[in-house]
């Protein structure tokens, strides 16, 4: 009985000092647990109006590139807030600049309801975008600094289950929620849903003991920034990240609006149980950790976006089951290739990791802004074969840099060394 208690009571000093999170250590549970539902929070708010695109082309009379906008502005505005975020963090710790970004995130979803015009949504998501930043672009330096080496790819692989996690159980409460009420209501929720979480992750989450302060003068940021640009082996997990998100945001923007169309005429809430496929990234995610562990990064890359590959063409054929089955297999591609992706990047930065994961991160919502919005001009002219034929390219160029990886590894003393 006093194990149980020592085990999940809500102290958050769970480990000796000096000792770093080990699998099966309350340590390492509350630590991944707290984590996870921050990725949850981060994920379901950042993409709660993909399944609302339709209703909102609908009010505001604007075209379907228009509306995603609300995807485009939220993640551009997150991926360049990104290098902001992990710059203080580096001066003021980890914990306390997630807490606080995850707790003011949860103002402009609250306010959302409130609107009147498509603009003013598009500065709440703006609004969003740049605090919800604040928990990605810290959180895999926290897991870099606080987990033992043996736990990094099982605590990364977690983390990511909470993207997939999040970004399913957004689209499917706003799909919902919508249909039920309104797409205001989505937010309203979602907001509570927020204040909750931000509550858990407080109690949670164990104080950084491996934490080193460095300025967060503009200098150092731009030193560390320029010694990660310089790294070869680096700007390959960038250019994964990049075109990875960029086929992972375009594929459900557009299915949406191809689903929501005949001969499917898929209802908002409908199209919200769809992201349920996320769940094969879930899986995948936590899978690919332990794979990571024992294969290395570049396997995983390169079977994940093999796998992604052929989720892609399965979406070409007309039946709707064949088309949930291609997006559970493009999902399962996905966040393997992801989590491989940033634990390499994690394990390769041999200095100032939080700014290079929010490099990493950068890149990944960038290209995520750009599939957002840029696939849509395919889908205008070629409808679905031109969104697929987009897709199809940035898969190749993720397996081609996937297959670099190991060649470029040699690289990293070299150019470390000349720092």
């Amino acid at each position: 009985m006093a194990r149980l208690s020592n085990d999940y009571s809500f102290n958050v000093q769970t480990t000796a000092p000096g000792q770093r999170f080990l699998p099966g250590t309350a340590g390492f549970r509350r630590a991944s647990l707290a984590l996870f539902i921050a990725s949850f929070l981060t994920f379901a708010n950042l993409y709660l109006t993909q399944p609302l695109l339709p209703l909102l082309v609908d009010e505001f009379g604007v075209s379907p590139a228009a509306s995603s906008l609300t995807i485009s502005l939220a993640i551009f505005s997150l991926g360049v807030a990104m290098l902001f975020w992990g710059t203080i963090s580096d001066a003021v710790g980890r914990r306390p600049v997630m807490f606080w970004t995850m707790a003011l995130a949860a103002v402009p979803v609250l306010l959302a309801p409130f609107i009147s015009s498509f603009n003013q949504l598009l500065l709440i998501r703006i609004a969003q975008g740049f605090l919800l930043a604040g928990l990605p672009s810290v959180a895999m330096a926290y897991l870099g600094e606080e987990f033992d080496s043996r736990a990094l790819g099982l605590a990364v692989g977690l983390y990511i289950s909470g993207n997939s996690v999040g970004g399913m159980g957004g689209r499917v409460i706003s799909g919902i929620m919508a249909e039920s009420y309104s797409w205001r209501v989505s937010f309203m929720v979602m907001g509570i849903i927020g204040v909750v979480g931000v509550i858990l992750f407080y109690y949670l989450l164990p104080p950084s003991t491996h934490f080193k302060p460095r300025s967060a003068g503009l200098r150092t940021a731009v030193v560390a920034m320029w010694s990660h640009i310089k790294n070869v082996t680096l700007l390959k997990g960038y250019g994964i990240a990049f075109f990875s998100m960029f086929c992972f945001v375009g594929i459900f923007n557009y299915i949406t609006f191809r689903l929501s169309a005949a001969p499917y005429n898929l209802s908002p809430a409908a199209v919200g149980w769809l992201f349920m496929t996320y769940l094969a990234g879930t899986v995948s995610s936590t899978l690919s950790g332990r794979f990571i562990d024992v294969a290395g990064s570049r396997l995983a890359v390169v079977l994940g976006a093999l796998i992604a590959l052929c989720g892609v063409v399965v979406l070409l054929l007309p039946s709707l089951w064949i088309i949930v089955i291609g997006l559970l297999t493009f999902c399962f591609g996905f966040f393997a290739v992801h989590a491989a992706a940033s634990a390499w990047v994690n394990k390769q930065a041999r200095q100032s990791k939080a700014s290079a994961m929010g490099l990493y991160l950068v890149c990944y919502y960038v290209g995520g802004s750009f599939g957002s919005t840029g696939l849509g001009f395919l889908w205008h002219y070629w409808s679905w074969p031109g969104v697929t034929a987009g897709l199809v390219i940035a898969l190749v160029i993720v397996l081609l840099l996937g297959l670099s990886l190991q060649a470029a590894r040699e690289q990293v003393s070299k150019i470390y060394s000349r720092i």
